[in-house]
């Protein structure tokens, strides 16, 4: 009777111990099974945090310091450089939190910070966004305000004539623009405030109101015969004088050959080199010198059209102050208009 107890004491003595045994054996397997993700590069990653917008998994970062730093990275690039912001939403609440891993299978995969941030701006950049982050920000910029003109009536110029009386200035001003954009792009921009940091001065440019004589085609045909030459020396001078300008400026009203003539400044001031002073006016122009027919001009002459001068330079070319889009250039004579009359300025 002794015997059996002993026996039977032996025998759950060595149940148990099997049992303990079993026990630590499976809590060693399941150590050595617990699961995890890796890198890209299979680096294995224990307690990985997932990101999720609106409860929903995007990815699987290291730990929750990177976590809120893919998220702050990621409002930083659709914030607006230099701009003050008023608000920004997200149409889904975005968090992050310890990654509930299944066992077994094949590990999931971990994204850097900036493997990350680099997903979220593709993906909300598709037709099917991750979230959507809207803001709505303001940006100031200083904004050229250009000068006008002013034209004043002027009883001693000619119709048609025209001379600067002040040259304008251009102002700035500061805008103010309210944006609102919605993962990077601008949907709606509009101007909410301005403030003038100097004001625009208009140029003012006087307007000639003296009516010219209306010219017949007698007086054409007298203007062309009459007269006689105010200087002597070369006409061919003269023309290669004033082509030493081409591509150089027109200016309304003024006489500069460097800076800027109109087409009466233009022929005035090439003359005034020689010696020679001429009217300021086309109008003017048109009666001094010896008038001569435009099929004996000649190198210097004067080609005179209804508000037009400029020097004839041979082989039917013109060189002229034309225009503020064409400066100072060389056209055929007969493409400027009607010639009304040549004057012969020197001999």
């Amino acid at each position: 009777m002794i015997s059996s107890l002993k026996n039977n004491k032996k025998k759950v003595l060595l149940t148990a111990s099997i049992a303990v045994i079993l026990i630590a054996a499976l809590v060693v397997v399941m150590t050595l099974t617990k699961p995890y993700a890796v890198y890209a590069d299979g680096t294995k990653v224990e307690n990985p945090y997932a990101v999720k917008a609106g409860g929903e998994e995007l990815f699987l970062v290291k730990d929750s310091k990177t976590a809120e730093k893919v998220i702050e990275t990621v409002m930083d690039k659709y914030s607006p450089e230099g701009a003050q912001i008023n608000s920004i939403t997200v149409d889904k609440k975005l968090s992050s939190e310890e990654a509930d891993l299944k066992r077994g299978g094949e590990p999931e995969t971990v994204m850097t910070a900036d493997e990350a941030v680099d997903y979220v701006l593709t993906q909300n950049s598709s037709d099917d966004p991750l979230f959507c982050v809207t803001i709505s920000s303001e940006t100031g910029s200083l904004q050229n305000v250009a000068a006008g003109t002013t034209y004043e009536d002027n009883k001693d110029l000619y119709e048609g004539d025209q001379k600067v009386k002040s040259e304008g200035k251009n102002g700035n001003q500061i805008v103010t623009n309210q944006t609102v954009s919605v993962n990077g792009s601008v949907v709606t921009s509009e101007v909410v405030d301005t403030a003038v940091v100097s004001e625009a001065v208009n140029s003012v440019v006087y307007k000639g109101t003296k009516e010219k004589k209306t010219t017949t085609a007698n007086d054409k045909s007298a203007s062309a015969k009459g007269g006689t030459v105010i200087g002597s020396g070369s006409g061919a001078a003269v023309a290669s004088y004033g082509l030493q300008f081409v591509g150089n400026p027109y200016k309304s009203g003024g006489t500069s050959l460097t800076n800027g003539a109109d087409c009466s400044g233009f022929t005035q001031s090439v003359y005034a080199k020689f010696g020679i002073s001429l009217p300021r006016t086309t109008w003017g122009q048109a009666k001094v010198g010896k008038g001569v027919s435009y099929s004996e001009a000649k190198a210097g002459d004067l080609i005179l059209y209804s508000h037009h001068v400029g020097i004839y330079i041979g082989g039917g070319k013109i060189v002229h102050a034309s225009s503020s889009k064409k400066g100072i250039c060389v056209t055929n004579a007969k493409n400027c208009g009607p010639i009304q009359t040549v004057r012969r300025i020197v001999e």
